[in-house]
């Protein structure tokens, strides 16, 4: 089996045409030997050099002294020696023009700071020699569609291999292994199985890249420590989009204490996790929370299509079963709405008159007399409105039943309806009898309607519109171009300016340097204002109470300018102006906000606004670039996302303009291009429907000077 891989050349990892084992082993059970077993097992029809200075012969394969005796250049090298002879061994590799090499040794960066030294110098000099290393402190690589086992799992001895679609790439080789042996448990085939360890250079994602390059994969499934090149993994989700391949992630680290367990497992640091959420669902990457829910979501996945709607018809054998699942379905989001009229009289017509034929349908213990109920009741149902998935729910099943016949109904039904069906069945033979037909089973209702949810989630995500209401990436306006400050923070009008520049909704201000230019600026705008203090020495105002609201006569104007001026003195703040802002009414104070991810690039927070920010954590984060509908869907499932709809006699807000300030930041951030390293915009005022979102306060951090 071979193909092409269009990500960095990495074709002979995964389909080489011979393979050297630097420390190889006659003994099948050590590391060096275990890889030669497994490629003459699984039938490597390629070139094998064990490399072992003190044996001819290695397992039947003719050995090597060295690397150096070798007739040829092998595609890839393992190098499984320890210490120092794994360096050399490396160098070796680099200096002979190998194309690629596994390093399994560990005693590298995830030791610590000596040890990511000697790492990183290593890498180095393949890098500059053209090789590519996977490790080290990798447990190996496998491709049961060629047999190239270059791996050491003993998971392979455990649970007999079988090819299938499923590749699973893991930082950790021990997760790798064990998301094999769930799949196999299901009597999935698992083609590729990789695990990058250290990551110094090859990582996940370039893996995952490759390997959807072969069209024999139809499942990609990761586990990550650390992600340090999302534009990589962003290129392999779009490609996945491109061939229909559903792409799912377990991201550890959720909590501080396993970000600190993951980055001393891999070496690596871990990133923070909400804004991981916001890039796997900007990229359509779903997240799985462990390996038992990756594999469980995995297996609807490949038995059929994605979820094309939220709606479930629960059939089951106990009533009390039908209630289960009926919870558990709405409990996770989905809907179980009624049949229709003419599905529950063909329904009457088949079933006992005690069976409920509404949805959930209670077919009863009539199963046990009549066990072709399910091949009569199934298709009846496949067409309904009510149905875009179906959950059949056996809660007992044994002598008299005949679970073969169920089976094949089951699986000629999901085949004939071209909808995904899940069975739930605790029995392990009645499940075996299902997986055996086809069918994805699961141990209880709340892991069936937790696996339709996540992938009727990926199904939108897959369908929705990409297309951002407009990609800014023409270059900084001139209001950013030379902009310079001593603290890195712009004063606020400078912020306000630059915000007004990607058309940004901004407060009706005026600049002042005094009080009269104060007092003229008030009787311009006509109304009640707020005075602030302007400084890029002072990022945050209210604090120093430089901030006085509501001022509608000059007396108060100039008193208030009087004392701020005092306070601007005793902080030794000499270049400062004020701003005079028209007061705004409006409905609800909300915040927008941007940082620039180092991983991620920028990240655009919205929620919640006000003095009261930290504290209510209501806010969601998305990715640029993003159209009003992404916003408006984020806002919806947020606290203040109800209040905006209007609650209690309340008008509605307008959050369509509320929605399209936070397109417009997006933009502004693309275009900053990392010379922006945060802006903060709260509160922003949310009117009434039609009446707009404005910015009354901004503050801009911008990068450091070396970085822009």
């Amino acid at each position: 089996m071979g193909f092409t891989s269009r990500h960095d050349n990495l074709n002979t990892l995964l389909d080489p045409a011979s393979i050297a084992i630097v420390g190889a082993s006659d003994n099948p059970d050590k590391i060096g030997g275990r890889p030669i077993f497994y490629m003459r097992r699984h039938g490597y029809a390629g070139t094998i050099y064990p490399i072992n200075p003190q044996r001819t012969e290695v397992q039947g394969e003719r050995a090597w002294p060295s690397l150096d005796a070798l007739p040829t250049t092998p595609d890839l090298a393992i190098v499984a020696v320890a210490g120092e002879q794994a360096v050399q061994a490396v160098d070796k590799c680099a200096e002979l023009g190998v194309s690629t090499a596994i390093v399994i040794s560990a005693g590298f960066s995830e030791t610590g700071s000596a040890g990511k030294a000697l790492q990183d110098a290593m890498t180095a000099r393949a890098r500059a020699a053209g090789m590519r290393i996977v490790g080290p402190n990798s447990q190996g690589l496998a491709n049961f569609g060629n047999g190239a086992i270059a791996c050491f799992s003993t998971m392979f001895l455990e649970v007999e291999p079988a090819d299938g679609p499923v590749a699973v790439i893991s930082q950790s080789g021990g997760m790798s292994a064990m998301i094999y042996g769930l799949l196999r448990q299901r009597g999935i085939g698992v083609r590729h199985m990789h695990a990058t360890g250290n990551e110094a250079d090859v990582t996940v994602s370039e893996l995952a890249c490759a390997v959807l390059c072969d069209p024999q994969v139809r499942m990609v499934l990761l586990y990550l420590e650390s992600l340090q090149d999302a534009d990589v993994l962003a290129r392999a989700a779009a490609l996945a989009r491109e061939r229909g391949v559903p792409l799912i992630a377990v991201k550890s680290g959720r909590s501080e204490a396993g970000a600190r367990a993951a980055a001393s497992h891999t070496g690596a640091m871990a990133s923070e996790d909400r804004v991981v959420d916001a890039y796997f669902e900007h990229h359509g990457i779903l997240r799985a929370r462990d390996p038992h829910e990756l594999v469980r979501w995995a297996e609807l996945s490949l038995r059929g299509p994605l979820p094309r709607g939220p709606r479930v018809v629960a059939v089951s054998n106990s009533g009390a079963s039908c209630v289960l699942a009926s919870d558990a379905a709405v409990e996770h989001g989905l809907q179980i709405t009624p049949l229709a009229d003419r599905t529950q009289q063909a329904l009457t017509d088949r079933l006992p008159g005690y069976a409920t034929t509404t949805n959930p349908i209670d077919i009863t213990a009539a199963l046990l007399s009549n066990n072709g109920l399910f091949g009569q009741v199934l298709p009846v149902i496949a067409d309904d409105p009510a149905a875009d998935m179906f959950l059949i729910d056996i809660p007992v099943a044994g002598r008299g039943y005949d679970v073969e016949t169920f089976a094949a109904d089951t699986a000629e039904f999901a085949a004939a309806s071209g909808k995904p069906v899940a069975v739930v069945a605790w029995q392990e033979n009645v499940a075996a009898t299902f997986r055996a037909r086809g069918v994805a089973v699961y141990a209880d209702e709340q892991q069936a309607a937790n696996a339709m949810a996540s992938l009727y989630r990926l199904h939108q995500w897959q369908t929705r519109d990409t297309a951002p209401h407009q990609d800014a990436r023409q270059g900084i306006p001139g209001s950013l171009d030379g902009l310079s400050s001593p603290s890195r923070f712009l004063s606020e009008s400078q912020s306000l300016e630059l915000l007004s520049d990607y058309d940004l909704t901004v407060a009706d201000y005026r600049c002042c340097t005094d009080a009269d230019t104060a007092v003229a600026a008030w009787r311009t705008i006509n109304a009640p204002v707020a005075l602030k203090a302007c400084s890029a020495q002072l990022p945050h105002k209210s604090e120093h109470g430089l901030v006085t609201l509501r001022l509608n006569s000059e007396h108060d104007l100039r008193e208030a300018l009087r004392r701020q001026a005092q306070t601007l003195k005793d902080l030794n703040v000499h270049d400062a102006t004020w701003i005079v802002a028209r007061m705004q009414d409006g409905l609800h104070e909300c915040a927008l906000g941007m940082r620039h991810d180092p991983v991620f690039g920028p990240v655009i927070m919205i929620g919640s606004g006000g003095k009261y920010v930290e504290a209510m954590q209501d806010v969601a984060l998305l990715l640029p670039p993003f159209n009003t509908a992404d916003v408006i869907r984020k806002l919806q499932g947020l606290r203040i996302g109800t209040l905006l709809a209007g609650v209690r006699g309340d008008p509605s807000a307008d959050m369509a303009a509320l929605a399209e300030q936070a397109v417009r930041l997006g933009q502004c951030a693309l275009a900053a291009n990392g010379k922006i390293a945060s802006i903060d915009i709260n509160p922003v005022l949310v009117c009434a429907q039609g009446q707009g979102a404005i910015a009354l306060d901004a503050l801009v951090e911008l990068s450091n000077a070396s970085e822009t």
